[in-house]
């Protein structure tokens, strides 16, 4: 054998070997789930926030799902309400991509959201990238219609990437469209079809915007439908290679074959970049070897053996409702967050800018009172895991059976009664903190009853965060009993920390 022809072999084989060492991970299940799903950044963060805001934030009203209620008269409820006033406040022939140019975002600021984000406590902040309706928020090559190419001309995934990667915070991008396919078609009874024809007459349509529409309105083939869901991933992926890349529940309509190459490619390009990354599933179009199960707006019964996740609304929706401006009760979220994280939980809230960019002062407001408590108290929270029982006292938190998210194992009944006669536990090496749901100004004094000799739990100290009194402690045969200090610390109407450090 010539030496030119064994350099070509041994150089071959050399690629080849190169090749199989990088990618690590293939499109079958068997090699995915050797993806671990639950890396420690994630486990230890608690709390992450990213936000609703597209083209369904001109209207401002009925919710992200504007676009496909607008076109649905036979909608049950108040997606009929939406259609009709849609027609009396726009005209009989505007279209959901005549709100396009009316998207202008002159006070969108990417630094001054992700300085409300940090300072809220959030340890990884994200940014949409695509919600249901197929309007893209980066400069995508494979779609047209993005937020780049038209409306407020802003790469808005790029800009909040950037500016949450310069703070050593984990960036996560968020994906709504595998329910695109079927968002504008009409739905009958609980089967959705796919491929499903949308409700837009293309008569009314210029002939040179045809095309176009039919990539906007999910009115492909499947097979197609597919291929741009694929090709939108792993767009973000090779241009930001996010560190959680949150999805919503309509993945379940993507070809199973696309989802495995989805998550090869993810997977392959994070073990090249040495990058541990999440991905979520909510429902089961992901094996939970591999994902973290997200629920929405709710919790688990008990302390789970694996992580998982829940996502609550920061104002009065998903995305800014112009009809309601209110916000989260502060001191609910606290608590809720105390009840997640408690149950090996992590808490993701959305925030709801408006059109303009502008995030509305109810949120921020909002935003500062969580943040004004994660800083004092967030080593209650921060890089924790549960104790060997998750908390204590009156509230009962009841399963929904009409609820979709019950088959997940998620309870939501009682969430918002949670109060000072409740408690949550989180721990750390010897400490165990005991969160207080609330200042009690009636009575000052708990007994925990998980501190008991049975439990072989033995408690060196007792003491309050934010407080510098000498808290009153005594271990017995039914628990531990403390009591509040006299004076109220600051933020304590949300929850009091209790500081016990373990002999």
């Amino acid at each position: 054998m010539s030496i030119k022809k064994t350099l070509f072999i041994l150089s071959f084989l050399a690629i080849a070997n190169f090749s199989t060492a990088q990618e690590k991970y293939s499109p079958n299940w068997e090699s995915l789930k050797k993806h671990k799903a639950v890396p420690d950044w994630f486990a230890d963060a608690k709390l992450g926030i990213y936000f609703h805001w597209g083209v369904y934030s001109v209207p401002a009203h009925g919710g992200e799902w504007y676009g496909r209620w607008m076109y649905t008269p036979d909608r049950i409820g108040w997606g009929s309400t939406i259609y009709k006033q849609h027609k009396k406040d726009y005209g009989e022939n505007f279209e959901y991509h005549d709100f396009i140019p009316m998207w202008k975002a002159p006070k969108f600021d990417a630094k001054e959201w992700v300085d409300l984000f940090q300072g809220m406590g959030a340890k990884f902040i994200g940014s949409i990238a695509e919600h249901h309706d197929g309007f893209s928020l980066w400069d995508s090559k494979v779609n047209q219609w993005n937020s780049v190419n038209m409306g407020p001309g802003v790469n808005v995934v790029k800009a909040i990437a950037e500016e949450t990667k310069k703070r050593d915070l984990k960036f996560m991008a968020t994906f709504h469209h595998g329910f695109h396919n079927l968002f504008f078609a009409k739905q009958e009874g609980s089967v959705l079809r796919p491929a499903s024809r949308h409700l837009l007459s293309y008569e009314s349509v210029e002939t040179p915007q045809e095309e176009r529409l039919k990539k906007l309105y999910g009115n492909l083939s499947y097979e197609a439908e597919n291929n741009i869901w694929l090709a939108k991933l792993n767009e973000v992926v090779d241009e930001f290679l996010p560190d959680y890349i949150w999805m919503d529940f309509g993945q379940r309509y993507i070809d199973e074959a696309h989802r495995k190459q989805f998550l090869a490619h993810y997977f392959n390009k994070a073990q090249q970049n040495n990058k541990e990354v999440v991905v979520n599933t909510k429902g089961d179009f992901f094996p939970t070897e591999l994902s973290v199960v997200n629920v929405e707006r709710a919790t688990m019964e008990d302390i789970t053996p694996e992580v998982w996740i829940t996502d609550f609304i920061l104002g009065s929706a998903w995305c800014y409702d112009k009809t309601k401006r209110t916000a989260i009760d502060p001191k609910k979220a606290i608590r809720m967050l105390a009840e997640v994280v408690s149950k090996n939980g992590v808490m993701l809230l959305s925030a709801g800018p408006m059109a303009d960019g502008t995030m509305p002062i109810e949120q921020v407001q909002a935003m500062e009172k969580i943040g004004a408590w994660m800083k004092l108290y967030g080593e209650a929270i921060y890089n924790t895991r549960p104790f060997i029982k998750f908390g204590e006292g009156p509230t009962v938190l009841k399963r929904d059976e009409s609820d979709a998210w019950n088959a997940y194992g998620a309870i939501k009944k009682g969430l918002g009664n949670l109060n000072s006669k409740d408690i949550r536990y989180t721990t750390k090496g010897k400490t165990v903190y005991a969160l207080q749901l609330g200042w009690d100004a009636k009575d000052g004094e708990r007994t925990l009853s998980v501190f008991t000799k049975k439990n072989q739990v033995k408690v060196k100290s007792v003491t309050v965060l934010g407080s510098t009194e000498k808290i009153k402690w005594k271990q017995n045969s039914k628990g531990l009993t403390v009591h509040q200090p006299n004076k109220k610390p600051l933020e304590a109407d949300a929850a009091l920390v209790y500081k016990i450090t373990l002999k």
